[in-house]
């Protein structure tokens, strides 16, 4: 199921409650516009982001991640996806990393074709003690550095409530998050795991746990039938 904008939903007093009691997880895309709100002042606040903007796709997931997060369906971001988690709970985002000293330019090469677009660009390391960790170590996988395709301008400057930092780039951009305070499982990276070959075992042990967590959830919902 494809969910179009619809912050006319996401300004209703029920919101998503009842989409979301049929779904068993929400995967947030990315997406060539960037996040156009904060967190300011107890509400969010339009902001005019470097590039596209897409507002009502901003209030649209960030009604949809608490609503989520609220009845306790996995949730997966990706790229755009991570970072709409991150605002969400209040964090906070860099406009342009590649234009502050001390940071790599983590943007694609717009004139490369998409399967050179979207090769392995930097590394990341898994730090300890994470999520991240725990799902490596239960597949048998000693290894806590990858390389990832991680293509953005907008980074995370400063996490929100309860959000957890799962991996770092080297040159120590928040990679990878998760939510604390959530029952089921909610994660963002900020590479394109969908872009992986079959042989990437970071982002097969995240797939794989966003899919375990999906049949739970279905396998609760026929149980409640």
């Amino acid at each position: 199921m494809l969910l179009p904008a619809t912050p006319e939903i996401a300004n209703s007093p029920d919101g998503y409650n009842s989409l979301i009691s049929r779904l068993d997880g929400v995967l947030l895309t990315g997406s060539p516009s960037n996040v156009g709100v904060r967190w300011q002042k107890g509400k969010f606040t339009r902001i005019l982001p470097v590039g596209l903007a897409d507002h009502e796709r901003d209030f649209t997931t960030f009604r949809l991640i608490h609503d989520c997060v609220d009845a306790g369906v996995p949730l997966l971001g990706i790229c755009r996806g991570m970072q709409e988690i991150n605002v969400a709970f209040g964090g906070e985002l860099h406009n342009e990393i590649h234009s502050l000293e001390g940071f790599l330019d983590h943007r694609s090469d717009k004139s490369l074709p998409y399967e050179k677009r979207y090769e392995s660009r930097h590394a990341v390391e898994i730090l300890e003690g994470t999520l991240l960790e725990y799902l490596l170590c239960d597949q048998g996988v000693d290894n806590r550095v990858f390389d990832v395709n991680s293509l953005h301008s907008q980074g995370i400057a400063l996490a929100g409530q309860n959000i957890a930092i799962e991996a770092v780039a080297e040159d120590g951009v928040i990679e990878a998050i998760s939510l604390s305070s959530a029952s089921a499982f909610t994660m963002g990276v900020q590479w394109h795991i969908e872009w992986a070959d079959n042989d990437q075992p970071l982002d097969l042990c995240i797939s794989n746990a966003f899919r375990t967590a999906c049949k739970e959830r279905l396998h609760t919902n026929d149980g409640k039938k």
